[in-house]
């Protein structure tokens, strides 16, 4: 069994790790940032696996850190550049601020790099329910007896299955400070967890097949039981035994939803802003024409209370929304952050994805 130490305690309440944020980014502008943008971000993890009910793997770690961008004014734009640092401390700050300055001046300028205009910022007023407490208050006993209830239940599900992946408990929580120097401040939590098993059966030729099940939600209370779990696992399993060859034909296909959400994932590719101005994408210079089946409608939400793509405001500090990209085959909307919005003299649609270092990315909320 190999077992990981959670790391040290949090940082402090929400104001303070809000109080954390806004110093570093004062500094930067005090030293010589036009704007600046900071994100604070803390998670721990945790996860519990058995194999044939023998528990044997138990991890609990965790992270920190913080990431800044500064915009330095210059002949032809902006310069802008980014640093992050899990040292929060004063000479760990200052190293993050001075080297991201540095690096910033050394950067080519843009006309159009810049944080989004003071009135575009803002949060939802509502609580999406993303955090949920039960995540890591349920003890780890418990945690692990989830995991082999779920493998077990495959196990006894039928005869031919005779062996395990295993199965497992994992968890998480995470805590995401943005601030910026145009007034903008916000945090949230968020949960995670999930569980999930992997038999592998026997057929009567003695081939092995093999295949899985989960469940994840923000709460364990909204987890399918660890029975049903594993018996779905097992239903999947045992139906891959015993294939047979079938003729070349022409047959319509019925896709299941793990594999469906890949070709609607491509569709949300194609009206990537990135790839929009870039005239990377097959979308481009399409809005408001026919580029799909009437039977197709396509949509991004990040306003859906409890859903893993939902959240009180995107990676710059905008609220997020509800956005159609394609009504009844009509391409409607592309998915913006402000600088391809800016390169195509459109807004934002809330769409900017962020990690702690770098320019904000586009992303997708909750696609269906």
């Amino acid at each position: 069994m190999t077992t990981t130490a959670p790391y040290t305690a949090p940082l402090g309440t929400d104001s303070d790790l809000v109080d954390r944020a806004a110093a570093v980014m004062e500094q930067a502008v005090r030293t010589g940032a036009a704007d600046a943008e900071v994100i604070l971000r803390e998670s721990d993890e945790f996860e519990a696996h058995v194999r044939m009910g023998a528990l044997e793997t138990l991890k609990s770690s965790g992270s920190r850190g913080v990431g800044l961008r500064v915009f330095v004014e210059g002949e032809g734009g902006m310069h802008v550049a980014s640093t992050s640092s899990s040292d929060l401390s004063a000479h760990g700050i200052d190293h993050l601020v001075s080297g991201a300055l540095q690096l910033a001046r050394m950067s080519s300028p843009d006309p159009l790099q810049g944080l989004p205009e003071r009135e575009a910022f803002g949060r939802l007023p509502v609580d999406l329910e993303l955090y949920h407490h039960d995540v890591y208050s349920m003890p780890v006993e418990q945690r692990v007896e989830f995991a082999r209830r779920t493998e077990g239940a495959s196990l006894a599900a039928d005869s031919r299955i005779r062996n395990s992946g295993g199965g497992s408990f994992d968890a998480a929580t995470s805590h995401r400070i943005l601030v910026n120097s145009r007034g903008f401040s916000g945090s949230y939590r968020s949960s995670y967890c999930s569980l999930s098993t992997s038999p592998i059966a026997t057929g009567a030729g003695g081939e092995m097949q093999r295949d899985y099940w989960y469940s994840s939600a923000r709460s364990v209370t909204r987890l399918d039981s660890p029975e049903s779990i594993g018996e779905e696992a097992a239903r999947r399993t045992l139906r891959r035994l015993d294939g047979r060859k079938v003729s070349t034909q022409q047959v319509p296909i019925v896709f299941s939803p793990e594999i469906a959400r890949s070709i609607v994932g491509a569709m949300a590719d194609a009206a990537n802003g990135d790839s929009i101005y870039r005239g990377a994408s097959f979308f481009s210079g399409r809005m408001g024409e026919k580029v799909a089946s009437l039977d197709i409608t396509i949509v991004d939400d990040g306003t859906l209370p409890g859903l893993f793509g939902s959240s009180p405001f995107d990676g710059e500090g905008l609220p997020t929304r509800r956005t159609v990209l394609i009504d009844k085959g009509v391409l409607k909307s592309y998915l913006l952050n402000t600088y391809t919005g800016r390169k195509l003299g459109l807004p934002s649609t809330g769409s900017a994805s962020r990690g702690l270092t770098g320019n904000p990315g586009i992303g997708t909320h909750n696609l269906y």
